[in-house]
């Protein structure tokens, strides 16, 4: 919170001070990202996507899908995962422009997604070198959310908090796993369904 509040003081009357005001309505962003590895100290952006939530609805096709520059650190391994070659991401846009679009995209709505952390921890890294500030939307946590749901409903037990286990459990179909568009539209779908059922 405090880290919030020097940022908005430092930023919030610069060009992305929209940022830091509170968000309007109730739409929320399901984000995801695919990158060249798990260490957000490391690992590289490939592609990040946004897909809109709003009047109970996922918006699918009014979603931000954007593919970067090959980084340096793509490899046959991270290639694997989420199956984006260095010939796929030929026409792929630099991080920094990237990161500028999201921004302008998501605005200063909630985000919303699975393990965001994680996806948070590698768009900061980069925004604060490029922009000197972290991301200052609420966020909203799916497995939190899914695990006071199951804990509701099942006291005795423990969650199981794998995400294709999760997206089952809430009868949601997962779409183009480990793509980021295709997860970040099955987290909006989960959201849904979490926000319906208690």
């Amino acid at each position: 919170m405090l880290k919030r509040l020097v940022q908005r003081r430092r930023h919030g009357k610069g060009p992305y001070g929209h940022l830091f005001a509170a968000p309007p309505g109730d739409e929320v962003m399901a984000l995801d990202c695919e990158t060249t590895g798990l260490n957000t100290r490391t690992a590289e952006l490939v592609s990040v996507a946004a897909v809109p939530v709003s009047a109970g609805r996922v918006q699918a096709g009014a979603a931000l899908d954007l593919r970067m520059a090959r980084p340096a650190s793509l490899n046959g391994e991270s290639i694997c995962i989420h199956g984006l070659r260095g010939v796929d991401l030929h026409d792929g846009v630099p991080v920094e422009e990237g990161l500028r679009n999201l921004l302008d995209f998501i605005g200063n709505r909630p985000l919303v997604g699975w393990c965001l952390d994680f996806d948070l921890g590698i768009i900061n890294r980069y925004l604060r070198a490029s922009l000197g500030f972290d991301l200052p939307n609420p966020v909203i946590e799916l497995s939190d959310l899914y695990r006071r749901r199951h804990h509701y409903r099942n006291p005795e037990s423990l969650p199981d908090l794998r995400f294709e286990r999760v997206a089952g459990e809430l009868g949601v179909p997962v779409i183009g796993r480990h793509s980021a568009r295709g997860d970040a539209t099955t987290a909006a779908l989960m959201y849904l369904k979490l926000k319906s059922e208690p």
